[in-house]
């Protein structure tokens, strides 16, 4: 067939990047078909088509083609995951099959654990950071909590970093773009004697933004990151190897686009019930009106007008030590780690340049002159971890992995927000100590069956403090007392001990060689959680979040046919979550007045189910296709008492609803209890796509002598989303589909690659908000990520 033909059947097919599963690999029976794809989602090294677990295994080329720099890119290559981003990146979320965690507070755990070369992050934000020197990325769906920790409760990204090599090799590449971004990497790896090597890799990117902030003429959503890792490599003694890996990474913005991002709607003409003119948007009894001129609110607003312009620092420090001892029969490893990360930030919150302090002093550290409200705070994270595990070897009938696993976890805050908008001033604490010990054992029956069991007993001691330094704050003594919790006050340090069991059991059947079907039963655990954010009272201390547990259950198949030629991997799943732990609007008493505030509590029970295929081909030589789909419905189950999304009591009196009037989703009142209630079972999660899809084509060509050419088109779609647990109907996002492509030319050392991504310039946000609170009316802010405007660029790259 001739080849413009296969080519453009490919790409109307299947448009997408290279996102194929070609990572660590090793060469198969076949040199013209599909290669095998090495992975350690069960903590050994293992074929991905012999694993009974749903995961995407992301090679370094595929991120390459991809033009993925960035943790929250990889959206863009895996189906079931899905980030809620805000211009402050501890208020992100990572999400897989519908399930993540939403919340401000430093004292609970993500859904999704992020482990990176063997060391779990502290804190979700930490993920948000480069992907440099990567040899792959594996997304692993599901509870992953008996072997990746208890915080692993709807899955885990597994991240591996390159080793030194066994010779010399020298990479580098530097990277300018359309809308001013210039950066580059560079890595060495290095044979330092007998049995040691040395790999340093780093980078450096200066981008200078896309949103404008006209009050002053400065571009915000700019960045200046760099980081650098050194990995030194040695055998010890005979079968005895070390490995010492330091990491650091910065990552400064001189501005974000505010507290909440741009405007995407503002209701002008909202008149409530009893009223006769509109509402006119206020902060602290200030119009609002003078903030709009120049703005004008859409999905394609790129402009804000802001007195401050909300920079943030972000850095980690990183330090490892690996042994392995190759005892003959098994392996026997070490991991010992520390992790020091620092963020601090601060954010305009009145989303303007006006003078909304009137005669009060302004907050000015670390913000600088300035006439609005403001909040500021920084955190400061540290870890240290220590994992002893035994991990069999061979391809016998048992395989096996056991260990021990000891973490110990302290994060602080400090927070200040005013001096007239919603005043704060608290210093929060949280500490954790895991101690664990899990097990797997794989055994294969001559029927070529494989019954595989593991188990994870994790112990957990949790404690918080908090003292509120606001002058106002009262000291509070005792539950029949009358207090906050000001300096001094007794009651507001809590510890909670728990000791929890999670397992995960499969069944596998090899139906035909390269054929697989699998099904399995899991469970996972996260314990309980303090809210250390603003609004903190003894209550919480008394009442911590209850712990959040899952059971999932799974069929699969995992397929290689036409010659190895083409694999398809297809997974069901049906999870049951139980006390989900998320950050939502309640109603809370303190000194007798009740209000609503936005704090961690318990939705109640949660189902996601849904089916996943993946599929990558290689017809030719030349062409590589591959894509992944998803259809997931994330739907709470039971959560009678949420509250109204601010603004639904009078929304719903404007469309007609009647007083006293009751129903799934309708804002009324409950007896006994102050404040406004609705019943949001069988709802859907916020920023949970029905269905989404990532489909790409990639084409490697010899154009004569030592030249070699390659072409990638890509293609992501997702269905409509809502971002707000409670239904706000304006938090929603519309479908779309962007569509990325590449081009490049290698000469022997050296490859030139043109890329562009959002061709169409498809606008979209990865995150809005509602500040009805704020300005007595609907107004929407987005968050945009950078691939929501259409930018191209070139890679100019060296290897030796």
């Amino acid at each position: 067939m001739n080849k413009r033909v296969l080519l453009l059947a490919g790409v109307s097919f299947i448009a997408a990047p290279v996102f194929s599963q070609t990572t660590s690999t090793a060469p198969s029976d076949n040199n013209a078909g599909l290669s095998d794809i090495i992975v350690t989602a069960q903590k050994r090294a293992q074929n991905l088509q012999s694993v009974p677990v749903a995961v995407t295994a992301l090679s370094s080329e595929a991120l390459g083609n991809q033009n993925v720099t960035n943790f929250a890119d990889l959206r863009r290559v895996a189906a079931s995951l899905t980030v809620t981003q805000a211009t402050a990146s501890p208020n992100n979320a990572i999400i897989l099959r519908g399930i993540g965690t939403y919340a401000f507070s430093i004292g609970v755990e993500p859904s999704v654990a992020v482990i990176v070369d063997d060391v779990p992050v502290v804190q979700q934000a930490q993920a948000f950071d480069n992907l440099n020197d990567i040899e792959r990325v594996e997304v692993l769906r599901g509870p992953q909590g008996t072997l990746f920790g208890k915080n692993a409760s709807a899955g885990a990204i597994n991240i591996v970093t390159r080793d030194p090599g066994s010779r010399t090799e020298v990479a580098g590449e530097l990277v300018a773009t359309t809308d001013s971004e210039f950066g580059g990497n560079a890595s060495i790896s290095t044979p330092l004697g007998a049995g040691v090597g040395l790999r340093v890799s780093g980078y450096y990117d200066h981008f200078n933004g896309d949103i404008e902030n006209i009050a002053n003429g400065h571009t915000l959503g700019d960045w200046k990151k760099w980081g650098i890792r050194a990995k030194l490599k040695a055998e010890l003694a005979p079968g005895l190897t070390a490995t010492l890996t330091g990491n650091y990474s910065s990552f400064d913005q001189d501005g974000t686009a505010g507290a909440y991002g741009t405007l995407r709607y503002i209701n002008l003409n909202y008149i409530p019930v009893g009223a006769t003119k509109p509402v006119v948007p206020t902060v602290a009894n200030v119009s609002y009106l003078p903030a709009l001129v120049g703005i004008t609110p859409g999905t394609d607003n790129y402009k804000v007008s802001l007195d401050n312009d909300s920079p943030t620092h972000n850095a980690q420090a990183t330090f490892s030590g690996k042994l392995n001892y190759d005892a003959g029969f098994a392996n026997l490893i070490s991991v010992t780690s520390y992790q020091d990360w620092k963020y601090n930030f601060t954010a305009d919150v009145d989303q303007s340049a006006l003078n909304v302090v009137g005669t009060s002093t302004p907050i000015t550290q670390p913000v600088g002159p300035a006439t609005g409200a403001n909040q500021s705070g920084p955190y400061h994270s540290t870890e240290f971890t220590q994992e002893l595990r035994i991990a069999s070897k061979g391809a016998g009938r048992l395989s096996y992995v056991a260990g021990l696993f000891y973490a110990d976890a302290k994060t602080t805050r400090d927070f200040v927000r005013g001096p007239v908008f919603s005043p704060a001033d608290w210093t929060g604490s949280q500490s954790t100590r895991s101690l664990a010990a899990f097990a797997s054992v794989d055994y294969k029956l001559p029927t070529k069956t494989t019954l595989s069991g593991a188990v994870r007993v994790n112990n957990e001691r949790v404690t918080d403090s908090f003292v509120n330094h606001l002058p106002s704050a009262t000291i509070y003594v005792s539950p029949t007392s009358i207090g906050t919790c000001g300096a001094g006050s007794t009651g507001c340090a809590g510890k909670n001990t728990d000791t929890v069991v999670t397992f995960r059991t499969s069944v596998s059947q090899e139906l035909a060689p390269h054929v697989l079907v699998f099904g399995s039963v899991a469970t996972g655990y996260k314990g309980y959680a303090y809210d250390l954010t603003t609004g903190y009272t003894p209550l919480r201390t008394q009442n911590p979040v209850l712990p959040e547990r899952s059971t999932a259950y799974e069929l699969g198949i995992k397929s290689r046919f036409l010659d190895n030629r083409v694999q398809l991997n297809v997974t069901g799943f049906y999870t049951n979550y139980n006390n989900f732990q998320a950050q939502s609007s309640q109603f809370v008493t303190v000194n007798g007045v009740s209000s609503l505030v936005t704090k961690l509590n318990n939705v109640g029970k949660l189902r996601t189910k849904g089916v996943e295929a993946e599929l990558l081909a290689k017809p030719a030589s030349w062409l590589q296709l591959d894509g992944s789909a998803a259809y997931t419905k994330a739907t709470v189950v039971s959560f009678p008492g949420a509250a109204c999304y601010p603004g639904q009591l009078a929304d719903q009196a404007l469309a007609g609803r009647a007083p006293g009037a009751s129903g799934i989703n309708f804002c009324g009142t409950v007896p006994g209890l102050t404040g406004n209630f609705q019943d949001r079972s069988g709802s859907e999660l916020p920023n949970s796509p029905k269905f989404k899809f990532n489909l790409g084509a990639t084409v490697d060509q010899d154009l004569g002598g030592a030249a070699k050419g390659s072409f990638g088109l890509s293609y992501q779609y997702q269905s409509s989303v809502n971002f707000d647990l409670l239904g706000d109907p304006l938090l929603g996002q519309k479908a779309y589909g962007t569509m990325n492509a590449f081009a490049g030319v290698e000469f022997g050392n050296f490859k030139v690659t043109a890329f562009i991504n959002n061709i169409f310039d498809k606008h979209f946000a990865s995150g809005l908000s509602d500040q009805f609170g704020t300005y007595g009316t609907h107004a929407i802010f987005q968050f945009q990520p950078r691939d929501s405007q259409r930018y191209a660029g070139i890679k100019l790259g060296v290897k030796f």
